[in-house]
């Protein structure tokens, strides 16, 4: 356990650093009912001991949302993960730390029982579960205490989704079918998408039908190259994969492509929700065009349109 924010803090400098790696690093945390959960490092700002800062409750009928902090003068919602998986614990004196987070540039604190420890994992070390929970990304093993846990990854797009923290500037993927009508794009070609978040994954299904674009979307890296293979070379237009995924991660899908002589001339883009500088030069070193943000939908349809419509 981590007793103060200069130790967590400690850590995180540590790991900004893990795409170097090729890995993903995980804060590993406890929830109240004492359930392990963790969360990708590189969407993680900074820590805070819930004790050392102020949250002001709103008057919010969601139980999810559990108030605001001030944090530097930005006004942040701060969110029971406990009350949004269905736990309902009452006593708030058990959260000792917020987790601080930025998504698609929105910043949000989630409150948790205590740190337990930093750890890295492999796409491989990520499974997907066997249930069709859309607020479950994946699951992995971790060692706590001398004792095998199952540890689940949560699909923080769904719990942002859910309390419209990121909802209504009209730009962001979560805006589709509110958002004015992209012009449809004429091509015969086709996109392949590597996306594992559900929400994700329904917001793109329903943008690209409204485009009347032809595209197929994948759970994984490793599906997307599968498929690849069953496709002539020039029918593919473009490939957009997400950044986090199990089996084969965004990083794995542009090397693999960019080091095969049949297919590294395939225009690729990375989808994310993270905001790490190092993230973006490294998909553009491995031969990404770009990364772009799920809360810039113009960019993505640029890119979809310049690429399928390209003879």
């Amino acid at each position: 356990m981590f007793s103060s924010e200069n130790a967590i803090q400690k850590n995180v400098d540590y790991i900004t650093k893990s795409h170097l790696r090729n890995v993903m690093q995980l804060a590993i945390f406890q929830t109240g009912e004492g359930e392990v959960y963790a969360i990708n490092i590189s969407k993680i700002l900074t820590f805070l001991i819930k004790d050392n800062i102020e949250i002001t409750r709103t008057p919010s009928a969601d139980k999810v949302v559990h108030g605001v902090i001030n944090l530097r003068g930005e006004f942040i919602t701060v969110v029971n993960l406990d009350n949004w998986i269905g736990a309902n614990v009452d006593d708030d004196s058990i959260y000792k730390i917020i987790i601080v987070c930025n998504y698609n540039d929105k910043k949000i604190g989630i409150l948790v029982k205590d740190i337990i420890k930093i750890e890295e994992k492999n796409s491989s070390d990520l499974k997907l579960p066997s249930g069709n929970d859309p607020k479950v990304s994946y699951v992995t093993d971790v060692i706590i205490d001398n004792k095998d846990k199952t540890c689940i990854i949560f699909d923080a797009e769904k719990l942002l989704s859910d309390i419209n923290v990121i909802k209504g500037d009209g730009t962001t993927i979560y805006d589709i079918g509110k958002m004015d009508k992209f012009p449809p794009i004429n091509s015969n070609k086709i996109l392949l998408v590597a996306e594992d978040s559900k929400i994700v994954t329904e917001k793109l299904d329903e943008f690209f039908k409204s485009i009347g674009i032809k595209y197929e979307i994948f759970s994984n890296g490793m599906l997307l190259l599968d498929k690849l293979r069953t496709h002539h070379i020039y029918e593919i237009g473009l490939i957009v994969t997400d950044i986090e995924m199990p089996v084969k991660n965004g990083y794995q899908v542009i090397k693999h492509l960019k080091n095969d002589p049949i297919y590294k001339y395939i225009p690729i883009v990375a989808l994310t929700s993270m905001t790490n500088r190092g993230v973006n030069d490294k998909i553009l070193k491995l031969g990404a065009l770009d990364l772009i943000n799920k809360a810039d939908m113009s960019k993505l349809y640029y890119y979809v349109k310049k690429y399928l419509e390209m003879e």
